[in-house]
């Protein structure tokens, strides 16, 4: 799975900082693709933010999105094109949207990385703890 590493600090709204090395992943998209308008698709992107890629892939809360003074993580107003839309995976498309994003408040300081989605805890295993 794809996600958005941020190698630069993240501010936060409280004054504190994120260090280098978030990660910002997928939660859920949304193509309004009815509303098709010149060849591009509005779209709208809610991300999770997670304070390391450790931190994601072991299952860890995600940062509360309304901290973040950087940006917000439910990106509106995005925009894809038709072309790609018809042509690459939705993984793909929503990861460079939100990539693009980000590279806008970060510039040249955000990368795409693989991920492993943390495994789900059985409800056997949460009784047997």
């Amino acid at each position: 799975m794809k996600a958005i590493q941020i190698n630069a600090t993240v501010n936060l709204n409280n004054g504190l900082q994120i260090p280098s090395g978030s990660v910002v992943v997928i939660a859920e998209g949304l193509a309004q693709v009815f509303a098709t308008k010149d060849g591009l698709i509005p779209a709208q992107i809610v991300s999770n933010v997670y304070t390391t890629k450790d931190n994601y892939e072991t299952g860890k809360a995600p940062v509360d999105g309304n901290s973040i003074s950087d940006f917000n993580p439910a990106m509106y107003n995005l925009q894809l094109s038709v072309a790609s839309y018809e042509t690459v995976t939705a993984e793909t498309l929503l990861v460079e949207a939100v990539y693009n994003n980000l590279d806008a408040v970060y510039p040249g300081n955000c990368v795409i990385i693989d991920v492993t989605a943390p495994v789900p805890v059985t409800e056997s295993e949460l009784i047997s703890e």
